[in-house]
């Protein structure tokens, strides 16, 4: 929302200023009586209205109605319309914030005109940096209203490309506690590991609950707070890459060999399904409007090429890096 309330600088057309005509008072019919709600608010009632402030030719005087300026629900909603290019919902809270800012930005407007910071060379700098945030933002929100309705025949293409992540696996999960490093006694506890993992595998293998192997595993090691094994349904994603691919070729009832991570790992399979691509299509449509937008902001940018002064403003810092985006829906011990 800052874009938004830094955008509000003036009064825009169809904000007025007069005597109220359909104003609520404390004393008024809603007195005792349940507040009216936003859907009843028509659109020509007032949802702002600033008692004492005038225009710039005129001084506010004791009782004198003409200095009141009276904001309209259909005035509001225009503004708050236009300055959301990026067409996000709102929240009541929000609109109120805006509201509460506008009216402070008003009331500092007359003063600020008196002293004539309106004719300042740093006012025509802020304007024109206004300006051109504002064109860009109008147009990447052109370019997202364009791209988020793609058509059923690129959700389609779009869902047979990327059929596999789709796939979707129940699996249990049965691991081992390891030492990772290479002392003496750290290899010792390791290798005792892999023996309790290549035993559990044969164990599972033959057909034990995955819960009862785990549990024995934690005891055997006196751990605590045994780990669940049911991950419930995951995709590709949740698994490391150099996983994926081989628990996703297991049928159900299968298991998986012994991978190493932070501990040793078991999967179980234990269902498979693909999603269909009805259950799928709004989240589709969202990954080609933003790969549509990618795309056209690409095009945009290599077209103009900046070049920097890194004596004058310093090196490039890339952002920090997402979280992994492999890591398990259960963390490893």
């Amino acid at each position: 929302m800052s874009g938004i309330l830094g955008c509000l600088m003036s009064t825009p057309p169809g904000w007025t200023q007069g005597t109220p005509t359909s104003v609520p008072s404390a004393s008024g019919p809603h007195t005792g009586e349940q507040a009216p709600t936003q859907e009843q608010v028509a659109a020509s009632d007032a949802v702002i209205t600033i008692h004492g402030l005038c225009n710039s030719n005129k001084q506010p005087g004791a009782g004198e109605q003409s200095c009141t300026t009276v904001v309209t629900r259909e005035a509001f909603e225009k503004l708050v319309d236009s300055m959301n290019v990026t067409n996000k919902a709102l929240s009541q809270e929000t609109r109120r914030n805006l509201a509460e800012t506008y009216a402070d930005y008003l009331a500092l407007e007359r003063p600020a005109v008196q002293a004539k910071l309106d004719g300042t060379p740093q006012f025509a700098e802020v304007m024109r940096w206004w300006r051109l945030r504002t064109l860009a933002d109008m147009y990447r929100g052109g370019m997202q209203a364009q791209f988020a309705h793609p058509s059923a025949a690129e959700v389609h293409a779009y869902y047979t490309e990327q059929l596999p992540s789709f796939e979707r696996i129940r699996v249990d999960r049965v691991l081992v506690p390891r030492d990772p490093g290479k002392s003496g006694e750290e290899k010792n506890g390791n290798d005792r590991a892999l023996e309790l993992a290549q035993a559990a595998r044969e164990r599972i293998v033959k057909g034990e609950n995955p819960a009862l192997v785990q549990r024995d595993i934690f005891t055997e090691l006196k751990l605590d707070a045994t780990p669940v094994t049911d991950l419930g349904t995951l995709g590709r994603s949740n698994f490391p890459k150099d996983e994926v691919d081989e628990v996703f070729t297991l049928e159900p009832g299968q298991v998986s060999k012994i991978e190493k991570e932070a501990s040793y790992v078991i999967y179980k399979i234990k269902a498979k399904e693909t999603l269909s691509e009805g259950s799928q299509t709004e989240e589709i449509s969202r990954e080609i409007a933003k790969r549509k937008f990618s795309d056209a902001m690409r095009v945009v940018n290599e077209s103009a090429k900046p070049e920097f002064n890194d004596a004058y403003l310093g090196p490039h810092v890339a952002p920090a890096p997402s979280p992994h985006a492999n890591a398990m829906t259960s963390p490893h011990p």
